[in-house]
């Protein structure tokens, strides 16, 4: 029995060979596979003749659509510009994107940053999250979550993927394995996470002897998906009575508010922050110091009691800008 092709566009085969060659370059390449999806979805319906990556057919791609965040048009941008450059490597004739038409700036969108205080409530709605006949163990999981992502500064894929194996409650270890840019790292947790973890090991994971179940198991056993997460995570924001709107705070923005409580626990022990990024960049799986640097720009714009000592310490990563600059 034949499965059923994953492209059906007249770039069905160039697709596959493009998907096939970023695995073998050792990328998981699964949200990338999907923006390629996308794009083969619209071909098809296009109805083009040939199966050449015209200017016409990119442009008609990649055009603003009606409500969209510019972000999401972003990937459609880069999933393009990446295919096109590798079609012309190949000795096709392609049209590549030139950079700068219709960029997106990576870092425009300005996360929430939770304050202590609304952690605080955000975990107390998590564990006042009523018991459910079908899903019994799912006011104890959540929170366990929430904590994991808030006080390791977890990406939402990793905790939902952690297995059981990865948890070293003797430790406090977790192993975090092959995230995002492939890369695996340890992450120790603080004393007092770790006791909840093996308070809640001992209530959820007893008798589990499979090393490669979740531990942190959806109602069926399996895995939890994301959107699953997120519902219960704005489900939470409503007990805890802090706002939710289009664009946040969603369950990523615990991610980023642990940088930032970092970056400020640091600025007022005095400790020498230039000297502590690559520690925290390393810690949370970044690719390399950009996406940390990001941080501090954040912090010192909405933690204004640290703002002198972050700067004095990393001036040579944010300079002062003079208004006729802009």
């Amino acid at each position: 029995m034949s499965s059923k092709p994953i492209f059906t566009s007249p770039f069905a085969r160039l697709l596959e060979q493009y998907v096939s060659h970023k695995k073998m370059c050792g990328y998981k390449f699964e949200t990338g596979e999907y923006n390629v999806r996308q794009f083969d979805a619209f071909a098809t319906t296009s109805q083009i003749a040939s199966g050449t990556l015209t200017k016409e057919l990119v442009e008609a791609y990649i055009a603003i659509r009606p409500g969209e965040k510019p972000s999401t048009q972003s990937h459609r941008i880069s999933t393009m510009r990446c295919f096109s450059k590798y079609l012309a490597r190949c000795g096709y004739d392609a049209y590549v994107l030139p950079y700068g038409m219709l960029s997106v700036a990576k870092y425009g969108f300005v996360p929430h940053i939770f304050s202590s205080n609304e952690v605080s409530r955000l975990i107390s709605a998590a564990d006042s999250l009523p018991r459910r006949s079908n899903s019994r163990q799912r006011h104890v999981v959540i929170p366990m979550m929430f904590r994991l992502i808030y006080g390791c500064g977890l990406r939402i894929s990793e905790a939902i993927n952690l297995q059981i194996e990865n948890v070293d409650i003797n430790t406090g270890v977790i192993f975090v394995r092959a995230a995002k840019f492939n890369k695996d790292r340890y992450v120790p947790m603080a004393l007092s996470l770790l006791e909840k973890c093996r308070v809640y090991a001992s209530a959820v994971l007893t008798g589990n002897n499979n090393a490669k179940s979740p531990f942190l198991p959806a109602p069926s056993g399996g895995f939890y998906c994301r959107s699953t997460v997120e519902h219960a995570f704005r489900q939470c924001l409503a007990i805890a009575g802090i706002p939710h709107y289009d664009d946040g705070p969603t369950v990523h923005s615990l991610r980023h508010s642990f940088a930032c409580q970092c970056l400020v626990k640091w600025s007022r022990e005095g400790k020498d922050i230039n000297a502590m990024l690559p520690y925290l960049s390393a810690y949370m799986g970044h690719e390399n110091l950009l996406g940390t640097e990001r941080y501090l720009r954040m912090t010192k714009e909405m933690f204004p009691e640290v703002r002198e000592r972050i700067s004095a310490g990393c001036s040579w990563l944010m300079p002062e800008v003079d208004r006729s600059e802009n």
